[in-house]
């Protein structure tokens, strides 16, 4: 799948944007700085977080340029993190639901 163009495509994908969400197993030990430094051979990195959670385990890195993200989204899954399998996703915005 090419993720190509700068338009808010369908399921809440934008492409371009310079986020990607990632998944990965619960027993993994990388830390938020191992998760830049392994991307940032595909470009710069600006910002990687772990949140702290029991059951699921996600993170995000935000790059500087959104040519990037489409990089590494093209490269395909999985990805590994000292050792560790991590899948890659487009980063989608939740939707906000007006009650």
């Amino acid at each position: 799948m090419d993720y190509n163009g700068d338009r808010k495509e369908q399921g809440g994908i934008v492409a371009g944007f310079r986020q990607i969400y990632l998944t990965f197993p619960a027993e993994s030990t990388f830390t938020e700085q191992d998760v830049s430094n392994y991307f940032k051979k595909f470009g710069p990195v600006q910002d990687g977080r772990i949140p702290c959670q029991q059951k699921r385990m996600f993170g995000f890195v935000t790059f500087a340029f959104g040519e990037t993200v489409r990089n590494i989204l093209n490269k395909g899954n999985p990805h590994f993190i000292c050792s560790a399998r991590v899948l890659v996703k487009p980063y989608r915005e939740k939707s906000r639901i007006d009650r």
